[in-house]
């Protein structure tokens, strides 16, 4: 039987760009400063796959206070990233519309993915507005004061599922 999941809006505490970007660092291919200019990489015997776009899901609700900022930043990201290395989608889920205020774009179908989200991470949790960035890492969604990592407009390595 899987864990009993909790519902949170907002998580306590949103994850600031400056912790973020390790985390989204890890998803994209990037060279540093001191790599060979034949294109090479570093002696790190570590081989890249192939670059493509990085696939970010956004799971926001209109019941929860941040998650309209957290559309707008997505947005934003999608909007800045005009060359295809980052593909925005945003899901509504349906878990907070008890509260008052349906949301109009919701479904379940978007919670049952959201969920199943939480239990391929490992997460005890499902919360709004969450990022799942390509299939595999999991952050708050940051504010439109916070400016998403620099890393966002960089290729990632493409990993099969």
């Amino acid at each position: 039987m899987p864990a009993q999941l909790t519902t949170s809006c907002c998580t306590p505490q949103l994850i600031s760009p400056i912790a973020m970007a390790p985390r989204l660092l890890a998803c994209f291919g990037r060279r540093t400063a001191s790599a060979p200019e034949d294109g090479t990489t570093a002696a790190d015997d570590q081989q890249v796959a192939p670059p493509g776009p990085v696939l970010v899901e956004l799971f926001s609700s209109q019941g929860c206070a941040a998650s309209p900022e957290a559309d707008a930043v997505a947005a934003r990201l999608a909007q800045d990233s005009g060359s295809g290395a980052v593909v925005v989608l945003g899901f509504h889920v349906d878990y907070w519309d008890y509260r008052g205020w349906k949301d109009p774009f919701a479904t379940s179908a978007w919670t049952v993915r959201q969920k199943a989200y939480v239990e391929a991470l490992r997460l005890d949790t499902l919360f709004t507005p969450q990022v799942v960035v390509q299939d595999a890492r999991t952050a708050s969604a940051p504010s439109r004061t916070r400016s998403p990592p620099p890393c966002v407009t960089r290729r990632a390595t493409r990993r099969p599922p």
